[in-house]
């Protein structure tokens, strides 16, 4: 066991994302963008577990807020492109994640420890479950409605 996995309390691979099909909602774009998002987190993963220095691992944690934020925009315009009913509810969670998201950044650069095996794995949960439940409810309507 090396130095990161008993910090963390587990192996690297037990943090990463790995893309199944289970994760796909059948429109290129979002499916696209959550790939994206999974490569996005397993590389900041990748760079706690190298130990690298703050900057990298700040650019890395920018670089997930950055596109999260792009991708809850690209989400919520389907949503609303084509009246998917839970767009709302679906907003809100993506509101309530953004806001912890932000938390966790603005500590970080304030030189505060949070990267911790707690926040990633909330961030490795909540991107596979928020895939997996949340955006699996709005594939079907939205894929009705004409969304490829």
């Amino acid at each position: 066991m090396g130095l990161f996995d008993w910090i963390f309390g587990k192996k690297k691979k037990d943090y990463l994302i790995e893309w199944e099909d289970r994760y796909s909602v059948g429109i290129i774009e979002i499916d696209a963008q959550h790939r994206r998002l999974f490569e996005i987190y397993n590389n900041l993963i990748e760079a706690m577990y190298q130990g690298v220095g703050v900057k990298e691992l700040g650019n890395a944690l920018n670089e997930l807020l950055e596109y999260a934020v792009v991708h809850f925009m690209t989400e919520e315009g389907y949503m609303q492109k084509y009246g998917y009913p839970g767009y709302d509810a679906h907003k809100n969670v993506h509101k309530e994640f953004r806001e912890r998201f932000y938390g966790l950044h603005k500590e970080f650069h304030e030189g505060k420890p949070v990267l911790t095996a707690e926040v990633t794995e909330y961030l490795r949960d909540w991107l596979k479950n928020h895939v997996l439940n949340m955006d699996q409810k709005y594939a079907p309507h939205l894929k009705k409605a004409g969304a490829r």
